[in-house]
């Protein structure tokens, strides 16, 4: 049972350990896919930029520019605002999300490489030429030498891009009077083990930068341990503080399951003294025994925290396979397998200390007397007046021994103290990324000429697409409201929008709006309209008297934008305004479709919509939010999951290993007359008072640590005072209580099967 013990100390530090490292590879993958590699940016003139690239700290340098970034500034590709940039080929390297996905990099100043979106809106291929309207009304003409992987910006802007290298750039006109006056903006990626922060200090000096001609890539930074911003510190501070904890955790877990142990096996002990061992030798033996169960121990934690490693890696390739392609499911995590191994022999050597002290001062009389195995007479007898016997027992057999019922209580209060300190973590993610919502589109359209809208009978024809899932379509309107003059929004949703926004209701019946009786009122504060309230809308002459029949939170972004705004049926809206075409079709795609349905979406609407569309690919930027979700979920889940599962095993196992040192008094109490019902009775009340006494220590310390972390990683950032975790309460409790039902199950039954005599004559 002790090595079982030292086996779930170490697995919770190799999981917890190794899954903060996976979670750090995969933060790292996906913010090198998103952000890029590079670690720092200067703007600085050419001279400067020839001296940046001879400093020995820097591994590569790419110069970059970009004109047009805005789309407002008049650089065209057949009538299409276009963003040009130049670079080095070297900067390819730093974005994976411009992957070079056809052909070549420019090698001249007059070859281009454009986006994909290009070629598949004007079905050009490499060795074509095309043609750049500038903003002056010059053209020029460049040969097409490859394609490049749209960026998440361009696919949701639906936008033009072209890549030229620096000298084609450079003989560009960039709207600015002298050619020196164009500062050059440098990429810069680091060599390894260089202190980053300390080599941008010295360049900015050296050069003397301001602050906004010095960039930094944050979350890159951030995973590799080179941040200096202070609310990273804080992030930096709370990782220690957990840490901490977890090697306390594991300290008590084995130094309750030892001294357990050692009560059990008294007379051994005794038996060697008599022998003639010092106490010196009965320590060492203590210590030596621990480590030798730490030969099977350690290396079985080890084995088991790297599979629940591999399994959550593996979740996270099965759910995001495009961003975490790079995530070894099969790897192993040296920082987590180091810290089992190192913390397991620490913890077993602080462990030990204590119960091998113990084991020195057993007596050789008692153990030649046979009292060796027996307990010790107490200086208070058990309180019956409040309950009966054997709960009465159980409760002193709990608190009879101050040192144990601290390890005990101290290792059931750090379960939950781990518990409220790891679930800031969860409120933390919740905060910094905002889960995908069932309503978001994969595809956008919308009309250019806010005048214009799209057809209603587009949706039916996309329905029918293959690939297609769900096709929405939404409208506005403004009207003002007679009473009061302020201006509302009206939007209409239909049957599929409806079914979503169930979700969000704060109050009030959906099913009654979409069936056309009142209106849903979305939330602006005190001043939303209240359920069974009545709005008095005006628009073009005409009057309309709405009821309120809830309020909910708006599920899509466009409406939280507004002042203040109500959602309707379709035929509502039709009654209001009398139109029934859209402002906004979204469509939603079936998972694994290619963009070959894409393509045909935005053929079919610019047939019907007469090639005036805004179209909106926003799978891009989906895929990063689903990936940071579903990366950050798993992890943080998975960290809770262990450790209530420890904490779960830790009271099974300290309650079976205190009910073996106490067989040969269990065997007694029976030869007097104590029935088994009794002791098993005497058992749970033991358990019970280990599990309440540690709750209200976990409480008392775990809360105001939450509340620490919490501000740190939360109110720091967002505001958000903090608030009792009382979910968070419930779900340790529950698994505490589940764990002391089982952990009296074990017992119950060895007890029940024990004869008396077989019970006293018991080692």
């Amino acid at each position: 049972m002790t090595r079982l013990c030292i086996v779930l100390a170490v697995f919770l530090v190799t999981v917890i350990f190794g899954m903060a490292d996976m979670e750090m590879r995969s933060q790292l993958i996906q913010a090198v896919k998103t952000d890029g590699s590079w670690h720092a940016c200067f703007t600085v003139n050419r001279k400067q930029g020839l001296l940046l690239k001879e400093r020995p700290e820097i591994e590569s340098i790419a110069q970059y520019g970009a004109l047009n970034y805005y789309l407002k500034d008049g650089y065209q590709i057949e009538g299409t605002e276009t963003v040009i940039c130049g670079f080095d080929e070297e900067l390819l390297e730093m974005f994976p999300a411009a992957e070079l996905v056809e052909g070549t990099f420019p090698k001249t100043p007059k070859e281009a490489v454009l986006n994909e979106n290009v070629k598949a809106r004007l079905g050009l291929k490499a060795g074509d030429k095309v043609r750049v309207t500038m903003p002056q009304g010059e053209a020029k003409e460049y040969q097409i030498t490859g394609f490049t992987k749209d960026t998440v910006l361009e696919a949701e802007h639906d936008a033009f891009g072209m890549c030229l290298n620096t000298d084609g750039f450079s003989s560009l006109p960039s709207g600015e009077e002298k050619e020196e006056d164009r500062e050059v903006l440098y990429y810069v990626r680091f060599r390894r083990f260089c202190n980053i922060q300390k080599a941008i200090r010295e360049i900015s000096t050296q050069f003397g930068l301001g602050e906004k001609q010095v960039g930094q890539n944050a979350k890159v930074l951030m995973l590799m341990f080179q941040s200096r911003d202070p609310y990273m510190m804080q992030f930096y501070f709370v990782a220690a503080v957990l840490a901490v904890l977890v090697v306390i955790a594991g300290i008590f877990m084995i130094t309750a399951s030892m001294n357990s142990n050692i009560a059990g096996r008294t007379e051994f002990f005794g038996m060697i003294r008599c022998l003639g061992a010092t106490g010196k030798q009965v320590i060492r033996f203590v210590r030596r025994e621990a480590f030798r169960w730490c030969r099977t121990a350690i290396p079985a934690g080890l084995a088991g925290g790297i599979i629940v490693v591999w399994i959550l890696c593996g979740m996270l390739r099965y759910l995001s396979p495009g961003l975490f392609e790079g995530l070894p499911v099969f790897g192993i995590s040296y920082p987590g397998t180091a810290a089992g191994v190192i913390v397991g022999f620490i913890t077993v050597f602080l462990a030990s200390g204590s119960p091998a002290k113990r084991a020195a001062r057993v007596s050789p009389l008692a153990a030649v007397s046979g009292n060796a195995g027996t307990v010790k007479a107490a200086k208070k007898a058990a309180h019956t007046r409040i309950f009966k016997v054997d709960t009465a027992l159980g409760i002193h057999h709990a608190s009879g021994s101050k040192k144990n019922f601290f390890l005990v209580t101290g290792s059931f209060a750090f379960s939950i103290i781990l518990f409220l300190s790891f679930s800031t973590a969860i409120d933390f993610m919740h905060h910094a990324i905002t889960p995908l919502r069932p309503s978001a589109p994969d595809i956008s359209i919308q009309p250019e000429d806010n005048g214009k809208r799209i057809p209603a009978e587009l949706a039916g024809e996309l329905e029918k697409l293959s690939g297609v899932k769900h096709v929405f379509g939404r409208n506005y309107a403004e009207f003002t409201e007679t009473e009061s003059g302020r201006d509302i929004t009206v939007i209409s949703y239909d049957e599929q929008q409806f079914h979503w926004l169930e979700d969000s209701v704060l109050e009030g019946d959906v099913k009654a709006a979409a069936d056309g009786k009142g209106v849903i009122s979305v939330f602006r504060g005190e001043d939303t309209p209240e359920q069974g309230s009545s709005l008095n809308l005006s628009a073009g002459g005409r009057e309309k008297e709405l009821l309120v029949v809830g309020t909910a939170e708006g599920i899509y972004d466009n409406i939280d934008a507004s002042a203040d705004a109500v959602i309707c049926s379709k035929e509502v809206f039709y009654a209001l305004t009398g139109e029934k075409d859209y402002m906004v079709l979204d469509i939603q795609l079936e998972k694994g479709t290619e963009d070959s349905p894409v393509q045909r979406i935005r053929e079919a609407a610019e047939q019907e919509c007469g090639g005036s569309i805004t179209f909106s690919d926003k799978r891009p930027g989906n895929q990063e939010v689903r990936g940071a979700s579903y990366s950050m979920s798993v992890f943080l889940y998975g960290f809770l999951a262990v450790i209530a599962l420890i904490a779960f095993f830790n009271i099974i196992n300290c309650i079976a290993m205190s009910v073996s040192a106490r067989m040969r008094e269990y065997g007694a109490m029976r030869a007097v007359g104590m029935s088994t019902g009794q002791l098993v009775r005497m058992v749970f009340s033991e358990t019970m008072t280990y599990m309440i006494f540690g709750a209200v220590f976990g409480c008392l310390t775990g809360l105001p640590l939450n509340r620490v972390l919490f501000t740190s990683l939360v109110t720091s950032r967002w505001g958000e005072e903090w608030r009792v975790p009382g979910w968070e309460l419930l779900v340790i409790v529950i698994i505490m209580l589940a764990a002391v039902l089982l952990a009296v199950m074990g017992p119950a039954g060895r007890i029940r099967r024990m004869t008396v005599a077989d019970t006293i004559s018991r080692e």
